[in-house]
């Protein structure tokens, strides 16, 4: 089995990063931020925020729980859980798992016959931990453990490596209205590798993320907010987010944006229904599509959560 055969599931989330591992932790991976572009330095852009940008939940000042998928092409899959409490008086305790990976990989030994199906999925835990210095300013620090995992259908293939990795947060309240947020991500992340047990020249050696420094603005004017985000990343890679979200109604919430990304525009759009009960907390519904890399088609996101 060749090595260019077990990343097919990496790069199938491909754009110019595809190469390098992690995707599926910049991938957008929640209902909500399908549409603003991917934009997850805010809370009210994204339910997965705390994960990319551990000061968004700061603000917030509820506890809540949220679960989404991502219905994609090829056999991939991206599942989310997360859950937030505050600590008070001034901080917030966020944590979560993201699940991604592709099925039914075709195989191929070195002779080219087939040799079973593949199996690859990555798992990252997360940990967050954010806290409000005053009524404009916080930080937040945000631990994830990473395993990712290669397995055949026949126990031929059982390959797994692991690693640890640690981003940073602020964000920044200069007015009413306004917000600027500023991250640090994927700092120290990779995945550890050892292949001694099932290549004749295996090897051990470590796969390393892409780090990158993401700011963002975040505008409220009336009924619509503008939010703005740039991922730079320190192999020169960046992408570019804008969105327009519209609350003029109370339980809806509809948002419109893009990225930039590889000389292309992906468009998207998701919406959030607040449900209303005459007894217990208030439940959100989210539903969101954002158009995918040439050939790929849809991404369709749905979610569920509650707030308390």
């Amino acid at each position: 089995m060749t090595i260019l055969l077990l990343s097919i599931s990496t790069t199938a989330f491909a754009s110019g990063l595809g190469g390098y591992t992690g995707t599926s932790n910049r991938f957008t991976s929640d209902p909500l931020s399908s549409g603003t572009g991917g934009i997850t330095l805010f809370h009210k852009t994204s339910t997965n925020s705390y994960s990319q940008n551990p000061a968004s939940q700061a603000f917030f000042g509820q506890s809540s729980f949220n679960a989404g998928l991502v219905q994609l092409s090829l056999d991939r899959f991206i599942y989310t859980v997360n859950a937030g409490v505050p600590l008070p008086p001034t901080a917030s305790l966020s944590v979560g798992v993201l699940a991604a990976g592709t099925k039914n990989i075709e195989a191929r030994d070195s002779r080219g016959y087939a040799a079973g199906d593949i199996s690859d999925t990555e798992m990252t835990y997360l940990v967050s931990f954010s806290n409000r210095f005053s009524d404009k300013l916080a930080f937040g620090l945000s631990l994830k453990i990473l395993t990712k995992q290669f397995k055949s259908d026949n126990d031929w293939l059982d390959l797994k490596g692991s690693g640890f990795g640690a981003g940073l947060g602020i964000v920044f309240k200069p007015i009413s209205g306004s917000s600027f947020a500023l991250a640090i991500k994927d700092w120290n992340s990779s995945y550890k590798w050892k292949t001694q047990d099932l290549f004749e020249r295996g090897s051990s050696y470590q796969d390393e993320f892409p780090m990158s420094l993401s700011w963002g603005w975040l505008q409220e004017m009336g009924a619509f907010s503008l939010a703005l985000e740039h991922d730079y990343y320190f192999i020169d890679e960046n992408i570019y987010r804008v969105a327009v979200m519209w609350h003029a109604i109370q339980a809806l919430q509809v948002n419109v944006g893009m990225s930039y990304e590889d000389e292309s525009i992906y468009p998207g759009l998701s919406a959030r229904y607040e449900l209303s009960w005459k007894q217990g907390p208030p439940m959100h519904i989210d539903y969101g599509f954002k158009i995918g890399t040439p050939g790929e088609g849809y991404r369709n996101y749905i979610g569920w959560g509650v707030n308390f």
